[in-house]
């Protein structure tokens, strides 16, 4: 049973400290406001980047206008 609950234990352990990091760092808003924004955007362009090369083709494969819209 322990097994099956350390994974929401951890999340919200994870939740707590996000925010108590936040909680004690509201004196620097525009600082961590910055930080949050930064990293949202680094986790955008490496979510984009992991699909990109998800969707790409093989090393033997085609890469042509027909192709592409056809395997969509």
């Amino acid at each position: 049973m322990t097994a099956v609950l350390a994974a929401p234990a951890a999340q919200a352990l994870a939740f707590v400290l996000g925010c108590a990091v936040i909680h004690a760092a509201r004196a620097h808003a525009e600082m961590v406001t910055r930080l949050l924004a930064a990293t949202a955007v680094a986790a955008a362009v490496l979510v984009l980047l992991v699909a990109s090369l998800d969707s790409a083709p093989g090393a033997d494969e085609i890469f042509d206008e027909v192709s592409v819209y056809a395997a969509s």
